[in-house]
């Protein structure tokens, strides 16, 4: 892939008004080409803030994944990156995935989890991330998923009807060998941690990520409810 090959970013909002400028702001200097914003329907000044700065500012009210495949299917680059409003990456974010989309073997891939706040519980937590991704669970969405445009819509997009959509996406790729994970970080806030409690959250994500490996995912219904909660603290 060219080093020119352009870079459409793809970002769900639901009431981000704190962080939706920050997180532009910081994609502005990633090298990428196309910012999109897809609000679920926020209340606040997310919207308002985010046509300051985004190349295209939509609304899709039927959640994060539908989101996420209404902005693929706004986007105009050759690579789409699907970035959380509360996660930043690095300014060389731009670079680093096209380097990686260098070789035609590999189709997508996730940024390194890095939260945003020090201290050995949170330290911690990152480093679990890593070793949770090598040993088969697969990245969540706030590692900053790339993917060729073409292969996405190959795909058929993020499954909006499935307990982890992120994750099964991954795992589509990943069969074929094709999804890198990168050493490079997307540094992830820790809000959600902070308002839930932390071991509650760390509980809740490995109790999804494993309910869902062993099958239970299959049946949908506990995995959903888990997911979903999961993601309307955000």
């Amino acid at each position: 892939m060219s080093e020119e090959a352009s870079i459409s970013v793809i970002i769900p909002t639901f009431n981000e008004e704190s962080c939706i400028e920050i997180c532009l702001q910081r994609l502005e200097l990633a090298g990428v080409d196309e910012l999109i914003v897809v609000d679920g329907g926020s209340d606040d000044r997310t919207r308002e803030l985010a046509e300051r700065r985004a190349d295209k500012v939509v609304v899709e009210p039927g959640g994060v994944f539908s989101q996420m495949n209404r902005g693929a299917r706004e986007a105009e680059g050759e690579i789409l990156l699907f970035q959380y409003a509360d996660g930043l990456p690095g300014e060389d974010a731009g670079a680093v995935i096209r380097r990686t989309l260098e070789s035609p073997r590999i189709s997508g891939g996730a940024f390194r989890l890095n939260l945003d706040r020090g201290g050995v519980f949170y330290r911690a937590v990152s480093r679990c991330a890593h070793w949770r991704n090598r040993l088969g669970f697969g990245p969540f969405g706030d590692q900053s998923i790339f993917v060729r445009a073409q292969v996405f819509s190959d795909a058929g997009g993020f499954p909006e009807d499935g307990a982890l959509p992120d994750h099964e996406f991954v795992r589509i790729l990943a069969r074929n060998r094709s999804f890198r994970l990168l050493k490079e970080p997307v540094t992830v806030s820790t809000r959600r941690w902070e308002r839930c409690g932390k071991l509650r959250t760390l509980l809740r994500h490995w109790r999804i990520s494993l309910l869902y490996l062993i099958g239970m995912g299959r049946n949908r219904s506990t995995v959903t409810r888990g997911a979903d909660a999961l993601r309307k603290v955000r």
